[in-house]
């Protein structure tokens, strides 16, 4: 194993589930991970929540909200993801494969929480609380209650400001099956795009991508 990389049950690569969680939209239109990643994000914020529901039991609703987000958004998802290193597992068409590594954040982070998902229905919610918590081990121990903790959106603008330039202008409609915000941003001639079940989560997602490209300029 690599070092700084987090290792995969063999027995979940035999989970037919598992796999079709790396199959991208872009490769198959019909079976792929989009209702696995509905469900794995779903799981993903009840395990974070608890969790820190019962390591921060003095922290009021509001702190404990950006603490998650801290943890669960388009980034750190995508470096998790990263460090897993299965890439070469994941199925994308050839036009997707051409993109930056910034416009593929996304991506990776929709195959985690699809992974998340596939375990769930496979072997169960305890299976699944123990998958993630082995990969946010590391992220977990390097909490801390008094850090400042702004979400993506409030950064973002923190960043245009200060060097004054203009905001972006968020657009956000429901997807054709009802169960997603699709949030859409035009940001220095680039499109920058992120789906999730909140539109305030799509926005945030979105944030975090051009933050993402903000940061390499």
């Amino acid at each position: 194993m690599k070092k700084n990389t987090l290792a995969i049950k063999d027995s979940y690569l035999q989970l037919p589930l598992f796999k079709q969680a790396f199959v991208h939209k872009s490769s198959s239109p019909d079976q792929n991970n989009e209702r696995l990643e509905f469900l794995g994000d779903a799981v993903l914020e009840i395990f974070i929540s608890e969790y820190l529901f019962n390591r921060f039991s003095d922290l009021n609703e509001g702190r404990l909200t950006q603490m998650r987000a801290s943890l669960v958004n388009t980034k750190s998802l995508a470096k998790i993801f990263l460090r897993l290193d299965c890439k070469n597992l994941l199925s994308t068409s050839k036009g997707t494969k051409n993109l930056d590594e910034t416009h593929k954040y996304s991506i990776y982070a929709g195959t985690l929480e699809a992974c998340i998902g596939a375990v769930f229905i496979e072997l169960g919610f305890e299976e699944s609380k123990n998958f993630i918590f082995n990969l946010f081990k590391s992220d977990f121990s390097n909490l801390d209650e008094f850090i400042d903790l702004k979400d993506a959106k409030s950064r973002l603008q923190e960043v245009l400001q200060a060097s004054g330039r203009e905001l972006p202008k968020y657009s956000v409609a429901v997807n054709k099956e009802g169960n997603k915000f699709n949030c859409t941003v035009i940001f220095n001639d680039e499109t920058f795009q992120a789906s999730a079940a909140l539109k305030k989560e799509a926005e945030q997602k979105v944030s975090e991508l051009i933050l993402l490209r903000v940061n390499q300029l």
